[in-house]
């Protein structure tokens, strides 16, 4: 299972938001590429980076950081204002791994579809969703749309990844929500990658248990805030001890 450290851009800096909230920023580091450069350091196999500013504004801001973090040589997934596949093209020319589609899931399956026949494996769906039900535009926005039913939709248009994020867990450090991966990942049949919440190793190692259909976890704020360290969870990621 891949651990993802996260880097989330908005401003030109390195944060984390509460639960997507924009009133509820903290700064970890000026410099996203310095941040990149300290998690490749201590042993990132990917980096999972946001551009949040993108996010917001639904046109990708944050291309010059995501050149240079690519550049480092670690694999890059990244998401935030993927709207076009002009944007896609560029992100590929720039040595981007895999691209993760948001808004564009509900709004343009067309898009979708032309995206998942170009990149295949490369286009991630990033499903976010709060009480079961996806959210869009920067989590901002609601949708009728349960999780099941638009993963569904999305595997018929190509979709052959998914990053599923539980905002209520998102930044809170209070554990992921495991009942809501184990239920998704007996449903469906491509890989995830599960976000929001991870607080302890024993989180990851829950997550581990699912076994192939889990494919990544992403981890944001933990790492950040010194609950463990990547190296740790990187190992307990692979099914080893610590």
């Amino acid at each position: 299972m891949i651990v993802f450290p996260a880097i989330d851009i908005l401003d030109g800096k390195a944060v984390r938001l509460l639960q997507g909230r924009l009133d509820a920023v903290t700064v970890y580091n000026d410099d996203p590429v310095d941040q990149a450069r300290k998690w490749i350091d201590q042993g990132a196999e990917w980096l999972h980076v946001v551009d949040l500013d993108g996010a917001v504004t639904g046109e990708a801001k944050n291309i010059e950081y995501l050149e240079r973090i690519a550049a480092l040589g670690t694999p890059v997934q990244t998401g935030g204002g993927l709207r076009s596949m002009e944007m896609l093209d560029r992100l590929n020319a720039i040595g981007i791994r895999r691209m993760v589609l948001g808004t564009a899931l509900v709004t343009q399956p067309a898009l979708v579809s032309e995206a998942c026949e170009r990149f295949g494996g490369a286009i991630v769906a990033g499903i976010d969703a709060r009480d079961g039900k996806v959210a869009i535009q920067g989590w901002r926005q609601g949708t009728e749309y349960g999780v099941l039913e638009l993963i569904r939709e999305l595997e018929l248009l190509g979709v052959k990844r998914l990053a599923y994020t539980d905002i209520s867990k998102d930044g809170m450090q209070t554990g992921v929500n495991y009942g809501a991966y184990r239920a998704l990942a007996g449903q469906i049949d491509i890989p995830m990658t599960a976000s929001g919440g991870v607080s302890t190793l024993d989180d990851i190692a829950d997550l581990y248990t699912l076994g192939l259909q889990l494919e990544g976890v992403i981890v944001g704020k933990a790492l950040y805030e010194d609950s463990f360290s990547l190296a740790d969870a990187i190992r307990v990621g692979r099914g080893e001890e610590v």
